[in-house]
């Protein structure tokens, strides 16, 4: 064996894993936080007309595009970092402010390693890349897909909810130690609301703390009946606050009726459907 070509092609590896990971931004720094829940961080609504306010972020796809909205008017993927980092971003665009449409690809699939290099902005309670709503050719974010199917990350699992359901600026606790992560609520039942694509439900876990769901607009929950008991849900931690200070209005946003998992006795329940049809 050529020991010196080996070492040659490690530390080619090297250099390039180095080159894709080494410029990234860190997203936990991204996320941090005013105590009136806008983002502190200097690029947050930073000048555009200087290239150096652009953030680049790694990590992995959450969704694809069409999962959570419908692509004919909007763009969005949530990224989770990878480990050190940890926390998320979302990327979104829309046609109501530029007809130009669509920008951006749909060939993201949720557990592709992705990259995202554009400019950061507040969005109702969390910071977001975005295109600052405008038209400009210029505040168009670019989207680049590292690695196909990489595997979705571990939620992390809640199973006390009055744990996430409150701000902490410091991100120690609370809902912001979540945002945009994929996270998976253990135990919970639904207080009121209306089952279906694009609504919201009010679920509870045993110890009464109550939290919001929103089930996917383009999700397939109107094929099936909602969960009569207990169950796990897993989704995308998100907040859209209307109103200053941003620091309310949390909601898991599942995508599919798969994302419910019925509470059952049943050893083995992955192996039969997680949704049952109505």
């Amino acid at each position: 064996m050529n020991f010196r070509i080996l070492r040659a092609a490690i530390l080619v590896s090297a250099l390039l894993l180095s080159f894709s990971t080494g410029f990234a931004e860190n997203l936990w720094d991204l996320q941090a936080l005013n105590a009136d829940g806008t983002g502190s961080h200097p690029k947050v609504g930073a000048s555009p007309t200087n290239p150096s306010n652009k953030v680049s972020i790694q990590g992995i796809a959450l969704n694809s595009p069409s999962e959570i909205l419908d692509t004919g008017s909007m763009w969005q993927v949530y990224v989770q970092a990878e480990s050190p980092d940890q926390g998320g971003i979302a990327a979104w665009a829309g046609i109501f402010y530029n007809s130009t449409w669509p920008r951006y690809t749909g060939d993201i699939d949720a557990g592709d390693r992705i990259s995202i290099e554009g400019f950061i902005a507040d969005h109702r309670g969390k910071v977001n890349i975005n295109e600052r709503h405008s038209a400009d050719p210029s505040l168009q974010f670019t989207v680049t897909k590292i690695q196909d199917d990489v595997g979705m990350p571990s939620p992390v699992e809640i199973s006390d909810l009055s744990t996430c359901n409150y701000f902490d600026q410091t991100r120690a606790g609370g809902a912001e130690k979540y945002q945009s992560s994929w996270v998976e609520f253990k135990n919970i039942h639904i207080l009121s609301g209306t089952w279906g694509a694009g609504e919201f439900l009010t679920i509870e876990d045993a110890g009464g703390t109550s939290f919001t769901l929103l089930l996917s607009s383009q999700g397939d929950f109107d094929s099936y009946a909602a969960p009569s008991g207990d169950f796990h849900a897993r989704g995308i931690f998100d907040q859209e606050d209307l109103y200053s200070p941003f620091q309310d209005t949390y909601r898991l946003w599942v995508k599919t009726c798969s994302d419910i998992i019925p509470v059952t006795g049943i050893t083995d329940w992955d192996l039969y459907d997680e949704c049952k049809e109505d």
